[in-house]
């Protein structure tokens, strides 16, 4: 399947969700970058798990998981700090998830 072609906009989203706490940005923002996170990750989510099971490398398996449990029970407290949290670990798993398809790329190419 291989990886979205918006993967430079995963890899942005990503370093703006992982900046230091003293740039996180105002909670509308936090919550428009969550939105993107999302929509990001789930196709990241898609192409991965469209990816034969022969070719998924180590740790597919896990960040596929993780992105299941993470969009499913959304941010643990309330208020800015647990929505920011979240947005990062998101950002996290979108990481792990663009990783796990680039060695599924490397491995069907080979």
């Amino acid at each position: 399947m291989g990886m979205p072609q918006d993967h430079v906009d995963a890899t942005e989203l990503v370093a703006r969700a992982l900046a230091p706490y003293g740039e996180r940005p105002a909670p509308e923002g936090v919550a428009a970058l969550t939105d993107a996170l999302i929509t990001c990750g789930q196709k990241l989510h898609g192409a991965l798990s469209g990816t034969p099971a022969q070719h998924r490398p180590a740790g597919a398996f896990e960040a596929l998981t993780e992105w299941e449990y993470f969009t499913a029970v959304g941010p643990l407290g309330s208020g800015p700090h647990a929505n920011w949290n979240h947005a990062r670990g998101l950002a996290r798993i979108i990481r792990q998830l663009m990783r796990a398809l680039e060695h599924a790329d490397e491995a069907s190419a080979s």
